[in-house]
């Protein structure tokens, strides 16, 4: 990175560190975090996804390979910055995007609590789960957004995620079990801010792959609407085959086809998510964008 350029943006950004997750897996939450933080990034935003997943999901939907680079566990166990082994456009093969930058996900990340108590002091106080508040406050400034990714079953990550994050968006598909994750899932964030994040705001939650011709979808998203009605429902996402073509190809929808109506709910939901962000954490990255534009003009 630029060591001018990133003191000018870090002087114009205003950072919201957003955790995305569902306790189930296989509820398209890799999906909407890659496609979400390519939706920003067209509105000009900049956008780092930190994969938290062992199976390294937004780091394959990049075409990355997960044992190519440093990344997420290096960071984490202190043998690397964070600002040093992000990826970006400027790397060879990969199909990240303008303003689309990534720590990579990996295997590494199953051995991370053994490698962090190893390394641990015992007159060390700070807790394992605390391993990556230091890394995202190294990103402050530099990004609009940064994104946790987070697994589905990794107790050390997800609460290091919940612990660091200043929101949270959960994700879902119309299916019982994704549901049933989203109970489990604001039941955890309540229990965070009690015991060590109490700022933490759930900034909205995000239903993809709905068919609304079928009953069952139909049925899922009115008990969604009712049963979580505190909270900011966002727009939803329709099921397309746009999207597994996606994958198959190591790319995104929106370099697949920019003009596809998924493109553009996508484009929705980041236009929604910004105004929810700004309502739960008073985060403006249009006025830092505006900002960067006429310090650069």
């Amino acid at each position: 990175m630029d060591e001018g350029r990133s003191g000018n943006e870090k002087s114009l950004r205003e950072t919201a560190i957003i955790g995305i997750g569902n306790q189930k897996g296989g509820v398209g939450k890799t999906t909407i975090t890659v496609q979400l933080a390519c939706a920003l990034a067209d509105m000009g935003r900049t956008v780092l996804i930190i994969d938290l997943d062992v199976n390294a999901g937004s780091t394959k939907h990049f075409g990355i390979k997960p044992e190519g680079y440093l990344g997420t566990f290096e960071v984490l166990v202190g043998d690397e910055e964070p600002l040093d082994v992000v990826i970006s456009q400027d790397d060879e093969d990969n199909q990240l995007p303008e303003r689309v930058h990534l720590l990579s996900g990996s295997r590494k990340l199953e051995s991370l609590e053994e490698r962090l108590r190893n390394k641990k002091s015992k007159f060390d106080p700070v807790p394992l789960h605390d391993c990556l508040k230091p890394v995202v406050e190294k990103l402050r400034g530099h990004y609009d957004y940064v994104f946790l990714d987070t697994p589905p079953s990794a107790p050390l990550p997800i609460i290091a995620a919940y612990k660091a994050a200043d929101g949270f968006l959960l994700v879902a598909i119309p299916e019982g079990l994704a549901i049933q994750g989203l109970n489990e899932a604001l039941h955890d964030i309540e229990e965070v801010r009690k015991y060590g994040n109490s700022k933490l705001a759930l900034v909205g939650i995000a239903i993809g792959a709905v068919e609304s011709r079928t009953r069952l979808s139909r049925e899922l998203l009115a008990y969604v609407a009712g049963a979580f009605k505190e909270y900011q429902l966002l727009p939803v996402i329709p099921r397309s085959t746009i999207v597994p073509t996606a994958q198959t190809q190591a790319t995104t929808i929106f370099r697949v086809d920019p003009e596809h109506p998924v493109c553009q709910a996508f484009r929705e939901l980041a236009v929604s998510f910004e105004t929810s962000v700004e309502k739960f954490l008073g985060r403006t990255p249009a006025t830092a964008g505006a900002q960067e534009v006429a310090a650069n003009g």
